[in-house]
């Protein structure tokens, strides 16, 4: 094998195991169910990870948002803890 090919394979390499982390971390299948697609067929392993189930949203224990995955809920400002977000308005009180 000549440098060339070497080189290449190990750019090749790189980005596949930067891209099955950064997917990885989103997705049910985690870092190695994402890799092993990329690596065994490149093109159409990145379609295989795209329809691949996400992983489910943790949802807001205070306001019932099943769809919350952020620090603060984006409909109550409230985090784990019933900490409210800090300057949150809500939008109940913006309607009134």
């Amino acid at each position: 094998m000549s440098w060339i090919a070497w080189v290449l394979s190990i750019i090749y390499l790189f980005i596949s195991i930067m891209y099955s982390l950064q997917e990885g971390r989103k997705r049910a299948t985690g870092f190695a169910g994402t890799l092993l697609p990329v690596l065994l067929v490149p093109f159409i392993g990145y379609w295989i990870i795209e329809l691949l189930a996400g992983k489910k949203a943790k949802g807001c224990a205070w306001c019932g948002n099943k769809y919350h995955e952020a620090e603060y809920c984006g409909l109550c400002g409230k985090n784990e803890h019933g900490d409210t977000r800090p300057g949150f308005i809500s939008k109940a009180a913006q309607n009134r």
